[in-house]
């Protein structure tokens, strides 16, 4: 048997163990290669897909190379661990360290090429399926099949670089054990987990204050506090996995009465080795996991509100705002009417006369529109209605979060009172003034002689249909000018849209990758206990343990991996939307709710089923090796 014969019947005698690692592998590759497949793509430099689309894929594309690294980089360690007694006896028969170090290297090197054989395979045949899925969810023309060269060179070299880097940093850290350590392996005996009294608390108390300081911002200092609620979690996650946990364990088994009620002796006696061993995994897994429910989460709601929010900015289909005296006003209103007619589409006109005050208020223009004319433009753009008493004004904030300091306007020989609302959309705007009041009919039927302008508002049924004729006028009539300003919605709601989407179809396919290597780190770290577990239970089994018994502690142990950094990633993402929610608000986007419980629903019935898959498969095995 040659060198390279013994490496390939390594992986495969130790297929079981590899398969997660392998797979996860492939499934990098496969999305790392149907990007590449889109950005070099010859339609992407249609105008019909936003360029920011193949920018965004580029990005996707260092972040998937850049986790992929340090993933494979861990789960090598991890198995360069489990082999220790493998490695003990091959030293026994004479191995030197430079055969082992050659060794670890073709290993790693055979299951990359075949991870990158079998990645770009599964990329080419799911590769038509992808661009349909992406030209759905971009709203454009499904992007035609090609044969990807360049997609294939890139993916080849960027991850057959990236398997002998990582060979390379494994060959390099590898510490030298001596030949009884090697030999005994996992069996070293173990100290008794102890946590820190301290530490725990700590724990507690940095997780407490970053729940607090991310339920109570608001608005704009959510983003001020991103960071150092960020890092106060992930250090509380660290203590809580490594410290915490191990205490609370540590306190159950002095509760006698719970301890040795039925079952629980045997699922708690090893439960702080496994937790203080599985530590770093799960701490990993639950940072992980929070990444890819909140990035997915949030493109979700983003996605989700864009109809909405565009809306709201843009209250009408078509607006045309014009000086009074503007030689051109007829002739655009003409050509918006004509234009909407002759393509078939129905609307409603309506306007709204605003006059501009001669005295400045702290510095600003102001101008002036009556109660009648404002609510009548706020009825047709189904928004909210103002009341007004005789001696009182409504100032109109430029953008949500807007203050107003003036307390007294006056105008018309009044004096009005100032009311204001910081939440309410603004609805009209200005040429030549800064700030809109909103007075009472009489008080503006008696400004005679000011500058004016005309708001002009189109309703129209079928607006998202307007695209076509949306660029059309917008190529006949400039966008704004002194003397007018012309806006329509259609374009506006199709750039967000898409825009929006690009990130959900970028962050969906990172997310899934996330929380596959999360789900690889699991039955990893389960099959590394396997031989462990066969040894300890076939020796409780020849003491009266029953196969009931053994499905039941197994399910509990099992459960414990693979939900509780789920469920803490899980309560870390809640906050985390609640937080965020105050934020969205000011971007105009509704609920994250909706998004939000639909992701982790959907993570965690993913994670239900992979559970039970592995659960099962790993009882076989286990009953398999007790029957012996």
């Amino acid at each position: 048997m040659t060198f390279r014969q013994f490496a390939s019947n390594n992986v495969l005698r130790n297929k079981r163990i590899y398969a997660a690692f392998f797979l996860s592998s492939v499934f990098s590759v496969m999305i790392f290669f149907v990007y590449a497949m889109f950005i070099f793509h010859p339609g992407i430099a249609d105008e019909e897909i936003h360029g920011s689309v193949a920018t965004g894929m580029m990005v996707a594309e260092y972040i998937i190379f850049l986790f992929a690294f340090f993933f494979l980089f861990y789960c090598v360690g991890a198995f360069l661990k489990r082999r220790e007694k493998e490695f003990g006896i091959l030293f026994l028969h004479g191995m030197t360290a430079k055969q082992r170090n050659l060794l670890i290297v073709m290993e790693n090197m055979l299951i990359g090429v075949v991870s990158i054989i079998c990645g770009i395979g599964f990329g080419l045949v799911l590769g038509k399926l992808f661009f349909q899925f992406a030209g759905f969810l971009l709203d454009v023309k499904a992007l035609a099949f090609y044969l990807p060269w360049k997609a294939i060179v890139l993916t080849v070299v960027a991850f057959l670089v990236l398997f002998a880097a990582i060979s390379v940093f494994s060959v390099l850290l590898l510490r030298s054990r001596s030949l009884m350590d090697l030999l005994q392996g996992s069996q070293r005996p173990k100290r008794e987990p102890r946590a820190s009294v301290f530490l725990s608390v700590l724990a507690a108390g940095l997780l407490g204050i970053a729940y607090l300081l991310a339920l109570t911002a608001d608005g704009i200092s959510v983003i001020v506090l991103l960071l150092p609620v960020t890092v106060l979690t992930v250090a509380g996650t660290y203590l809580l996995f490594t410290q915490l946990s191990v205490f609370l364990i540590g306190y159950l088994k002095r509760k006698r009465a719970f301890y040795w009620k039925r079952t629980n002796l045997l699922v708690l006696s090893d439960l702080d080795y496994r937790m203080k061993d599985n530590a770093r995994m799960f701490f990993l897994v639950c940072i992980v996991s929070t990444i890819a429910f909140c990035a997915i989460g949030t493109l979700a709601s983003l996605a989700g509100s864009i109809q909405e929010t565009v809306i709201k900015t843009n209250p009408f289909a078509f607006e045309y705002q014009t000086k009074k005296g503007n030689p051109e006003a007829q002739r655009h209103l003409s050509l918006i009417e004509n234009t909407l007619q002759q393509a078939g589409f129905s609307f409603e006109k309506h306007q709204a006369s605003m006059r501009v005050l001669p005295q400045e208020i702290n510095g600003e223009k102001v101008g002036v529109v009556s109660l009648m004319d404002y609510n009548q433009f706020a009825i047709a753009a189904n928004t909210r209605e103002l009341k007004l008493g005789k001696n009182e004004a409504f100032f109109v904030v430029r953008w949500f979060g807007d203050s107003v300091e003036t307390k007294v306007l006056d105008v018309g020989g009044s004096q009005l009172a100032v009311k204001t609302d910081a939440k309410m959309n603004p609805l009209l705007s200005g040429l030549e003034f800064d700030r809109l009041a909103v007075i009472p009919d009489e008080v503006f039927n008696r400004l005679q002689g000011l500058d004016e302008e005309v708001r002009y508002g189109y309703v129209v049924p079928r607006w998202k249909n307007t695209q076509e004729i949306s660029l059309l006028l917008q190529q006949k009539i400039n966008h704004l000018t002194e003397n007018y300003y012309f806006s329509a919605r259609a374009p506006v709601y199709h750039s967000l849209k898409q825009m929006a989407n690009t990130a959900l179809f970028i962050g969906l396919f990172v997310g899934v990758l996330f929380f596959v290597a999360a789900a690889s780190f699991l039955y990893f770290r389960l099959y590394t206990d396997l031989e462990n577990d066969k040894r300890q239970y076939g020796a409780i089994a020849k003491i009266g343990l029953s196969d009931r018994e053994l499905s039941r502690i197994v399910t509990i142990q099992i459960a414990l991996l693979f939900f509780v950094p789920i469920t803490v990633a899980i309560i870390h993402s809640m906050v985390a939307f609640v937080s965020l929610q105050s934020l969205l608000k000011l971007m105009l986007v509704a609920s994250v709710v909706k998004p939000t419980a639909i992701v982790l629903s959907s993570f965690v019935a993913v994670q239900a089923i992979y559970f039970w898959i592995i659960r099962n498969r790993y009882l076989f095995h286990l009953k398999r090796s007790v029957a012996r």
